[in-house]
């Protein structure tokens, strides 16, 4: 079995051992099958010994080893540790496959330095989009942050040059293209037998109708969007609930809004879940999942909701549109339109028998996506 080298991930100390977010240990989980050495070229960051939810240790792992790299928080922290990174490659010869996830910094190093090895370049974001997209910043800013970006993006397309090269949808390969990289579209999952399951029996009423939102609280997710959307539903369905599972630097300005709407008591707030048991929990226990984000690969969330029987509200972001139907499996409404939110929240309430044929639609979908599939096109072909 060949050995890789993966630049991927940021992995937490505690003392001696190391620590992974559950979301990356469940991937790593797959991808140890399939190697018989796997070394993580990782920032790691220390414990500073408050609780780190959601992390798993990678102690239980016998063909896995890490490669310590200086801690940083982001692409400008990370460049003044270049001399770091190139010494990492210049050392790390040894391995027979090399793995990088874009937008890890400095990752196109590996072709410098490991030019005659297999190489895998995964596409799972685009930050460019995203700056464009960022409604808190201006155009300034957002010339000036895409502009500073520039010659780590293009060092990357330079490095996809002989390398097999994977993207987190549809819309990232397109652009890929003009760069002439032949690149191959995924959807990234980390769904589980255990995350499959469907109530036939669960029905969407005007009465105790519950909205949940899952994921980061950041301006780019479109959170403001589902907040005043929800405002418009309990105008017409007074007892209607929000939650909110998620944290982020936009979490004040968003309870902000909450009260601001005179909401209340009706939106909970529950904070970052990073247990899977709770989540599934939470996606089998509401009736319609909004997601209003601006700038995605494939989100995954989606597709957990999918699997969990609820019904999908979302923008027509990053890879959706290529893999789901509008009024199929998945209902889309507009960009930053709130209105456009409680029409097709109202639709789908005064339409139940449509809403229970889509989410049973999209559940069957979705098992064909799971973790296993999601690992084995990208990595049982490089052995």
């Amino acid at each position: 079995m060949a050995k890789i080298l993966m630049q991927a991930w940021t992995i937490t100390k505690k003392g001696n051992e190391y620590f992974l977010p559950y979301t990356h240990w469940v991937y790593l989980n797959e991808i140890v099958r399939y190697y018989e050495e796997v070394c993580l070229l990782s920032p790691v960051k220390i414990s500073n010994g408050e609780a780190d939810t959601g992390l798993v240790s990678i102690a239980g792992f016998g063909n896995v080893v890490v490669y310590e790299l200086p801690y940083s928080d982001s692409y400008k922290s990370a460049v003044k540790h270049y001399g770091a990174y190139k010494n990492a490659y210049r050392q790390l010869t040894r391995y027979d496959v090399v793995y990088l996830r874009y937008p890890t910094p400095l990752g196109w190093l590996s072709k410098r330095f490991l030019k005659n090895k297999k190489r895998i370049v995964h596409f799972v974001g685009d930050p460019i989009d995203a700056a464009w997209v960022n409604p808190n910043f201006g155009t300034l800013k957002k010339l000036t942050l895409i502009s500073f970006f520039m010659p780590e993006h293009i060092a990357y397309m330079w490095a996809c040059k002989g390398a097999k090269v994977f993207t987190n949808g549809h819309h990232i390969k397109k652009k890929l293209s003009r760069w002439n990289i032949n690149a191959n579209a995924v959807i990234s999952t980390t769904l589980n037998e255990k995350d499959f399951h469907f109530d036939a029996s669960r029905q969407l009423k005007p009465q105790g109708l519950k909205l949940l939102y899952v994921g980061y609280l950041r301006k780019a997710k479109g959170v403001e969007v589902v907040i005043k959307a929800f405002a418009r539903v309990k105008k017409t369905y007074p007892d209607a609930t929000l939650t909110i599972a998620g944290s982020g630097e936009f979490e004040r300005e968003l309870k902000a809004l909450v009260q601001h709407e005179g909401l209340d008591g009706s939106v909970d707030f529950l904070g970052h879940v990073d247990n899977r048991d709770r989540l599934n929990e939470l996606f089998r226990t509401h009736h319609i999942f909004c997601f209003a984000s601006l700038s995605e690969g494939s989100p995954r969330v989606v597709l957990e909701g999918m699997a969990n029987g609820i019904n999908i509200l979302s923008t027509p972001v990053g890879s959706l549109p290529n893999v789901f139907s509008d009024g199929k499996e998945i209902t889309y409404a507009g960009f930053n339109d709130d209105e456009a939110f409680y029409n097709k929240i109202s639709y789908l309430v005064q339409h139940p028998e449509e809403a229970n044929a889509i989410r049973r639609n999209a559940h069957e979908k979705v098992k064909g996506f799971t973790i296993q599939h999601f690992i084995k096109n990208i990595f049982s072909n490089e052995n």
